[in-house]
């Protein structure tokens, strides 16, 4: 296969699969008025694939294998833009850090690590009874942050060892 101007262009094969979530992708994308580039499906689906809720930088380093020429601004402008559309929500960790998640994951809860930053999904029994309460009480909800914060069992055995020494 060549491009406009003749030259061999590079393609990567591309199973069914990812056929398929492109072209879902491409409907949620055209349905809030974005176009589903090349760089916005490589980021979003380091996002929705991402179980870590990552940062601007990781998302980077992470599309930069498949799209070399990527630049940082282009990711962080991507995300701005995701967030504004409702595709991404931002969650500001204790330390003001960015970190994200897909819309989808507006409607569960999490649990942040104060210690090493890991955020975990918290699924909840009640928590759409608690949604469908808040909005009889408030009005129309457009997400919902629930965010737990203390150690986690990933660093828990590590503060209990740090705890045993200073006695």
């Amino acid at each position: 296969m060549a491009n406009k101007k003749g030259n061999p262009t590079k393609r990567k094969a591309v199973s069914a699969g990812e056929q398929a979530q492109y072209r879902e992708w491409r409907q949620m994308f055209h349905a809030v008025g974005l176009r589903l580039t090349k760089q916005r499906f490589a980021i979003y689906r380091e996002l929705e694939t991402n179980v870590n809720h990552p940062d601007v930088d990781t998302i980077f380093r992470a599309v930069r294998t498949d799209i070399p020429k990527i630049s940082l601004f282009t990711v962080y402008r991507t995300m701005n833009m995701l967030e504004e559309a409702g595709l991404a929500w931002r969650i500001t960790t204790w330390k003001s850090h960015a970190r994200y998640g897909t819309s989808k994951e507006r409607q569960i809860a999490h649990f942040l690590c104060e210690k090493c930053g890991r955020i975990d999904n918290v699924e909840l029994e009640g928590l759409a009874t608690l949604r469908r309460s808040a909005e009889k009480t408030l009005g129309t909800l457009t997400g919902m942050d629930l965010i737990f914060r203390g150690t986690g069992t990933c660093c828990a055995a590590r503060a209990k060892a740090a705890a045993r020494a200073r006695n």
